[in-house]
């Protein structure tokens, strides 16, 4: 990753700036979410079958969630809507189109137009039998559940600073630079070797053949990952990510054991593909892929980059081995998994693993990859890792329960939280696995907190104080 100096403010890790509320902003996100659903019926003021008013309620979620960069659920939502058809019918007779992306686009911009500055998140909707939506939705990070009847937010409706996101910027940028043909000649000669040198650094076809093929994809993906990143950091659009990373770099020196216990593998990932900037939360991931749609990178390369993008962190349980293989289970999701362990490590039934296991990048092959060098969880044991979950997941729905868990393991409360639990919870090592205790959120129970390391100064004394100011 290229250094370059601080440019701005910091930007704080999916957090955004507080304004005063807008108008907008004082109205019930369910009133709005309605408001835009409706708009896709024939007749909005004849009376609504279940099943249509499900759907527009689900592709006005969509809409208003696409619209702040949030494309999960519009990428979902034809898995959704086939649920509610199964279950109460059909509802195109009274839609005024059966092209349902062609209907969020159009809601898309219906948000962007009138609703602009409003910029929580929703994570889940949830209808009465009396018509009314009740709406989960996230501000400032925090899960807020609105209440039947409510009027507005409980808390403040963040502003979303002014212009295009990164990546619509860059890509404007890249087209006006080709149309206007205004090219300084020993730029192009300059970046093309600059490019040429990174390609060299990628791993060779030959040395891919030796790796386990699920692995060597993701490999080369990665890798590619990282010649895009260098060339791209550079840039003046990609201050606030490239900046966070250099500092991060400077306070974890990732490299893995004995230096750090944070390995390359698992440093890029988080800086690839987790760490995002606002306003919509980009990462250099989205990114990459965003550039890539638009100057036609390799169909297969988007997809494998899409695929690590959408990964995170999880603790698994493990449940026992088949010849060369780990067969690991989501603690929360309960999604069980037989993966290959490149690192060599194929651990023991019982054991806790917090790890990145990525999806079986071969259409039709089985075997999922952990990525990273696996670290293994000493302690606490099973039950207490279950009991940090509930103390930070929120009790809701369990579809909003495990869209909270799925954003709590990739982002965080805070940008260094789970480093941090690596970095602190470090305890031992081989070449295969790195070893850890504690709880992310008991600075206490890990053996380098800084709140160890006070006892351990406060227990050695005033010899102890002096040596520490020596360090």
């Amino acid at each position: 990753m290229a250094n370059r100096s601080k440019k701005g403010g910091v930007l704080k890790f999916l957090s955004r700036r507080l304004g005063s509320k807008t108008a907008e902003g004082n109205r019930k996100l369910s009133e709005i979410i309605k408001e835009m659903g409706f708009r896709l019926l024939k007749d909005p003021d004849a009376a609504v079958s279940p099943q249509a008013v499900e759907t527009v309620i689900l592709l006005a979620s969509a809409a208003w969630n696409a619209a702040l960069g949030d494309q999960g659920l519009r990428k979902r939502h034809g898995e959704i809507l086939g649920t509610i058809i199964s279950k109460v019918g059909q509802p195109w007779p009274e839609l005024t189109s059966t092209d349902t992306d062609g209907l969020i686009s159009g809601l898309i911009e219906y948000k962007k137009t009138y609703y602009p500055r409003d910029r929580r998140r929703i994570v889940a909707t949830e209808g009465r039998p009396n018509g009314n939506v009740r709406v989960y939705w996230v501000e400032d990070d925090n899960l807020v559940i609105a209440p039947f009847g409510s009027t507005k937010s409980n808390a403040a409706t963040a502003r979303a600073k002014p212009g295009r996101t990164i990546a619509a910027r860059l890509v404007a940028k890249m087209k006006r630079e080709i149309r206007e043909k205004v090219v300084d000649i020993r730029s192009v000669i300059e970046g093309r070797v600059t490019a040429e040198e990174l390609q060299k650094t990628v791993v060779t076809r030959q040395k891919l053949a030796a790796y386990h093929p699920a692995h060597a994809a993701y490999l080369y993906a990665q890798n590619q990952m990282s010649v895009m990143s260098e060339l791209i950091t550079s840039l003046d659009e990609m201050a606030a990510l490239a900046d966070i990373v250099a500092k991060a770099e400077d306070l974890y020196l990732p490299s893995g054991p004995p230096m750090s216990p944070l390995t390359a593998s698992y440093f890029t990932c988080w800086a690839f593909f987790d760490l995002c900037a606002e306003p919509a939360n980009e990462t250099i991931g989205t990114i990459v892929s965003d550039l890539g749609a638009a100057f036609g990178m390799n169909s297969e390369l988007q997809r494998l980059i899409r695929l690590m993008q959408e990964s995170r962190m999880g603790i698994y349980i493990h449940e026992g081995t088949e010849p060369r293989l780990a067969i690991l289970r989501d603690l929360i999701t309960g999604v069980q998994c037989r993966a290959i362990v490149p690192a060599g490590y194929l651990g023991n039934k019982g054991e806790i693993w917090y790890a990145r296991v990525l999806p079986p990048p071969i259409p039709g092959t089985p075997e999922h990859v952990v990525f990273t060098t696996p670290y293994i969880v000493l302690g606490p044991p099973l039950r207490e890792w279950q009991a940090y979950f509930r103390r930070t997941i929120p009790d809701a729905p369990k579809q909003v329960l495990l869209d909270a868990y799925e954003r709590h393991m990739k982002f965080g409360p805070t940008r260094r939280y789970w480093n941090d639990f690596v970095f602190e919870g470090y305890v031992n090592h081989t070449a295969e696995v790195i070893y850890l205790e504690g709880l992310p959120d008991l600075p206490e129970s890990r053996p380098h907190s800084k709140a160890n390391l006070d006892r351990f100064w406060q227990r050695n004394g005033r010899n102890g104080a002096r040596e520490r100011e020596t360090r």
